[in-house]
């Protein structure tokens, strides 16, 4: 998986992969964002990606939920600045009995992203001149 960051003009950014685009930033401190803050999209990349599993567990289990609706909140920590505790909220327009609760929550854990948080993984930096 590669996604390729372009900077635009000022703080504002796009990033790219698979023929797809997400903008970020800002041009300057006095003009609106173009976009969700890279932090925003790191927790709506986690509220997503458990979306996708509680839809999947759903169809799966062919229950038929008039709604689906999560959030996720964040505690943030400022030595070192970063994202803390995710409480993630979902809401499900369907009846659900305690099996499909557990089933389902088993299923939003699964998710990628919040795996991939959860995981402590290796970053490695490489700065090349152009």
């Amino acid at each position: 998986m590669s996604v390729k960051i372009t900077r635009l003009d000022g703080n504002q950014f796009r990033a790219e992969s698979d023929g797809f685009e997400v903008l970020s930033g800002r041009l300057d401190e006095q003009t609106p964002p173009i976009g969700m803050s890279p932090g925003k999209l790191m927790v709506a990349s986690l509220g997503l990606c458990c979306a996708f599993h509680a839809t999947w567990y759903l169809k799966r289990h062919n229950l038929e939920a008039t709604s689906l609706q999560l959030k996720v909140d964040t505690m943030n920590d400022k030595a070192p600045s970063r994202a803390s505790e995710f409480n993630i909220e979902i809401k499900v327009g369907a009846e659900l009995d305690q099996k499909h609760v557990d089933g389902l929550l088993a299923e939003v854990k699964r998710c990628y992203v919040g795996n991939t948080m959860s995981g402590m993984p290796r970053f490695n930096y490489e700065i090349k001149t152009i």
